[in-house]
């Protein structure tokens, strides 16, 4: 058998036809999702050691803006500039047309570090304040906001990541000069987490997925026999 071997240029020249050219047809169908895809390509490249050798200082601050133009004034970013009304048209009837969403603020704010961004122009305030909205009463964090603040999509551990990060970022431990500004319920969202652990495998997407119920079935069954 041969013996797999590590392509480091390859990888480096796929990230950065990805940066730096029109992104593989492929991806066509994510392109609301073009902060994910900057995320790996961005996070890609500095894993490799290659960010700050095969772009500029000049191409990396671009980087920075262009997520800055994904920031939604009332809190989060959203997954790339397509849905954005401009702030002279948003309304609060139209705005849950133009949503931030959990993953794209958690790569969003990750790809700003990377880049060195010292993130004074988020919106901290107003992103932890709309990143308690995205909890759930089960402790989970679901997607987006919809229409009359309804809580959509997401829901389980993937999201979670997502929602813990971003406080992280944001708030830290301590939560320094953020007093007053609601937080998430960490308990609640610790509670979720517990609840996904099964005992055949670390952990479930979630407390009713179907991986975590043929978890629970063959367990009984392990412990039967």
């Amino acid at each position: 058998m041969t013996e797999a071997v590590f392509q480091k240029e390859r990888h480096i020249k796929y990230f950065l036809r990805c940066l730096k050219t029109f992104l593989p047809s492929l991806y066509t169908s994510n392109d609301s999702n073009r902060v994910l895809l900057a995320y790996f390509t961005v996070a890609g490249l500095d894993l490799l050691g290659e960010l700050y050798n095969k772009t500029t200082s000049e191409e990396r601050q671009g980087y920075v803006e262009w997520i800055y133009h994904c920031q939604v004034p009332s809190g989060g970013f959203r997954g790339f500039t397509g849905t954005d009304f401009g702030s002279e048209r948003r309304t609060p009837e139209n705005e849950a047309w133009d949503p931030a969403n959990i993953p794209s603020t958690f790569f969003a704010l990750v790809i700003l570090l990377i880049l060195g961004d010292d993130l004074s122009r988020v919106k901290r305030t107003e992103c932890l304040q709309w990143l308690s909205k995205m909890q759930r009463e089960n402790g989970s964090f679901g997607e987006v906001l919809g229409t009359e603040g309804k809580i959509e999509g997401g829901g389980d551990l993937r999201f979670c990541c997502f929602g813990a990060g971003t406080r992280y970022i944001l708030r830290g431990k301590c939560g320094d000069g953020l007093e007053g500004i609601m937080d998430i319920d960490v308990d609640k969202l610790v509670a979720f987490i517990e609840a996904c652990q099964v005992r055949i495998a670390p952990l479930a997407l979630s407390a009713t997925s179907v991986d975590y119920e043929s978890a629970k079935e063959h367990s009984r069954h392990t412990t039967a026999a």
